[in-house]
């Protein structure tokens, strides 16, 4: 028979365990960031371990504390001066994709000075599969390894463009990708719609006034 002293201890024991599953679930939550760049979104990462066991690709970018990941057409993604016909064409044409990545140490909002950001908190179960996500989305050469295809927007050493699966269209555009992340991430967000990057920051908006 467990005594009234016994059965205290134990209490106690499991109020103890029970604010460390409490803190150990908090600390594992994280906060990432969308940007509006104007044709498309790109997500913002924190890096940390986890983030380079599942991205290998973080390590061609050292010394940097954030990645900006993005997807698209090929060939509208790599030009520097992207127009509305070559627009036209990814929607209806696009032979292959890509993800970008841009490797940066700043805090967000200097670098991205003229885009609207948002910051969405999200658990560490949804940061597992959002980084799943990610991952699945590269094509892979038999050893894991990305295809690289070229330098980046800001420079070989701080960002570059590696070949992508998935099939961009009208109806599958780079905002439609970056909302398919954030399902994955468990956010309660339907990629369905979704083509514009207006389209996307309205429903992530309308997420967070949701969430307040």
């Amino acid at each position: 028979m467990i005594s009234i002293r016994n059965l205290s201890r134990l209490t106690i024991i499991s109020l103890f365990f029970l604010i460390l599953v409490v803190s150990n679930t908090i600390a594992e939550s994280k906060i990432i960031h969308l940007v509006n760049t104007g044709w498309h979104v790109g997500i913002v990462i924190p890096i940390d371990e986890i983030l380079k066991r599942n991205l290998p690709e973080t390590k061609h970018f050292p010394n940097s504390t954030f990645l900006e990941i993005g997807w698209g057409d090929a060939r509208f993604y790599k030009s520097k001066n992207p127009t509305i016909r070559m627009a036209f064409e990814a929607a209806f044409t696009s032979e292959s994709s890509v993800i970008h990545i841009y490797a940066f140490q700043s805090p967000i909002n200097e670098v991205f000075t003229n885009s609207e950001i948002l910051k969405l908190k999200i658990t560490g179960e949804g940061y597992s599969e959002l980084l799943r996500f990610i991952h699945k989305s590269f094509v892979r050469t038999a050893n894991g390894e990305a295809k690289n295809v070229g330098i980046g927007l800001h420079g070989e050493k701080v960002s570059r463009f590696y070949l992508s699966n998935g099939e961009f269209h009208l109806l599958n555009t780079c905002n439609t990708w970056i909302a398919k992340s954030l399902q994955s991430a468990k956010l309660d967000i339907s990629s369905q719609g979704i083509i514009t990057a207006d389209n996307l920051m309205e429903k992530v908006r309308e997420l967070l006034n949701t969430t307040d």
